[in-house]
């Protein structure tokens, strides 16, 4: 097989002297010489006979992996469970995990990813470099084949998600995020606590100004992702929040992600912690738990399979439904059974009953908690509104469908980014695993958002303004008025004359 290169110089070759000579000269027949003299394009060509395994595997595999979410740490993920789920062969499975990571060898060092923001045209990632003092020396506390993998993570995400692709995208119909808003986390130098903090960014569109410093920008997305394979191979840990956060965006082409880091680093893990699952406490810090992405697989399961309360949930076709192991599913439907998400008084994991008072304490307690969120939310400073403005451009994306689940999601997702904005971070878990039951309350009514999209589009877009002018009072005013009409709703559903009004009003009624 001869490179172009070798069958460009032996056509050059060939002009100066004679077909016989140049052949001698670059050791390749006559016959053959004579073909490419012949030949417009010299460039390789396309072979008969079986189509190349291997890429058709990358694809797969990059699919797999980029939404594993932090479970690509664990057993699951392996080359070998790998290929047997998929029906490949180890050796082409591990050609292709090989392609998205590094070696183990080239993983060392103290330095900590930071931030971590896309919306079509930029892609903004952070680290804060070691001093190289022996505190960094001392960090690497976790294997190197767990950031090899969770670097295999990050890489099959940006594939999957279409990155590649940018650079032919035009047209703002297609940003979910402000670039400015990209932009301005490179002046933050609110993480770096001393230390230098670098950006590395995917910037096909060339938005980023010259003058900005401290910045490695690539153009080229095979570039970009060497670029950052090698500096995430130079981090002391790439957190399971991060992960879960890309693989919950894949679909989304990686629109609207925005996951800063909270702290020094993630919390150690007890001997009881599955890294494959990471559901040990199933509350989320940063992003979504896997019982979250449960309690959402949960609403399009019972859409389609007809679920009613009481009813036995299948774990079997759960599990088909996500694409995780039976075992994972198992261990999440017991946590949400333990954590009365559903109902596990007659053996296994039921649809539970809901009745209209669950319905008024439920939405009563996300609207006290709401307001605290509020509150706190408006006197922090406003680059803490960042990733709240990207997504609301998700749920202004979501409402222009006119889709009534992808609305519910997109405005769920903005209420969260609310709470763990807030810097409350009890109140911030709390409104969650509150979001959880709504979840599973508004798959088992089969809630749907379409007809309100515009409204609920109007209330976020209300209090975000209201968040930007530091007016806690004016923020809550839709927020009150937002939770009402949703409880209104879902209380409907369950039988009007059974809404008892008078409950509603004094557990939400104002006391100032």
């Amino acid at each position: 097989m001869y490179s172009t290169e070798t069958r460009r110089a032996a056509v050059a070759a060939a002009g100066e002297s004679s077909i016989a000579e140049a052949a001698v000269d670059f050791g390749v027949s006559a016959s053959s010489l004579r073909r490419w003299v012949g030949r417009n394009d010299l460039a390789d060509r396309p072979r008969n006979g079986r189509p190349p395994i291997q890429s058709t595997a990358d694809q797969v595999i990059e699919a797999l992996v980029g939404t594993a979410g932090a479970r690509i740490s664990g057993s699951d993920y392996s080359t070998r469970a790998l290929a047997e789920a998929t029906g490949l062969s180890q050796s082409i499975v591990s050609r292709a995990v090989r392609g998205m990571t590094v070696p183990t060898a080239e993983v060392a060092g103290g330095d900590e990813v930071t931030v971590v923001a896309a919306g079509f045209p930029l892609i903004v990632v952070g680290f804060r470099t070691a001093d190289g003092g022996a505190e960094s020396a001392s960090r690497q506390a976790v294997p190197p084949r767990r950031i090899q993998r969770r670097i295999a993570g990050v890489v099959a995400a940006l594939r999957s998600g279409g990155v590649r692709n940018w650079p032919q995208r035009f047209g703002s119909e297609h940003r979910q995020a402000d670039p400015g808003e990209l932009l301005a986390l490179l002046h933050d130098t609110s993480a770096g606590t001393g230390a230098r903090t670098r950006f590395l960014v995917f910037d096909p569109l060339s938005e980023v100004p010259s003058t900005v410093s401290s910045v490695e920008v690539h153009r080229d997305f095979a570039e970009f992702t060497s670029a950052l394979r090698a500096d995430l191979a130079s981090c002391r840990d790439i957190p399971g929040s991060l992960l879960d956060l890309l693989a919950a965006r894949v679909r989304h082409g990686l629109e609207g992600v925005m996951w800063r880091s909270t702290s020094q680093g993630e919390s150690p893990r007890s001997s009881n912690t599955s890294d494959s699952m990471e559901i040990s406490s199933w509350l989320p810090k940063e992003t979504r738990s896997i019982t979250e992405h449960l309690a959402i697989a949960l609403r399009e399961e019972i859409i389609d399979s007809g679920y009613q309360p009481g009813d036995r949930i299948n774990p079997r076709l759960l599990s088909a439904r996500m694409q995780v192991p039976r075992a994972s599913v198992d261990a999440a439907l017991r946590r949400m059974v333990d954590d009365k998400l559903l109902d596990g008084s007659r053996g296994g994991a039921r649809i539970p009953l809901i009745t209209t008072v669950d319905v008024l304490d439920l939405y009563a307690a996300r609207m006290a908690v709401g307001e605290v969120v509020l509150r706190s939310l408006a006197l922090r400073p406003k680059r803490y509104l960042v990733s709240v403005g990207i997504a609301l451009r998700q749920v202004e994306a979501s409402a222009a469908t006119k889709s009534g689940i992808d609305v519910e999601d997109a405005d769920l997702h903005f209420q969260q980014e609310l709470a763990r904005a807030s810097g409350l971070r009890e109140s911030a878990r709390t409104f969650e695993s509150l979001t959880l039951r709504l979840r599973l309350f508004i798959s088992v009514l089969q809630l749907d958002y379409s007809p309100a999209s515009d409204r609920i589009l109007s209330d976020d877009q209300a209090m975000f303004a209201a968040l930007s002018r530091g007016d806690a009072r004016a923020a809550i005013e839709p927020w009150r008025a937002k939770v009402d009409n949703a409880v209104r709703h879902m209380s409907g559903l369950l039988g009007r004359r059974r809404f008892d009004q008078e409950l509603w009003t004094q557990l939400t009624r104002r006391l100032d």
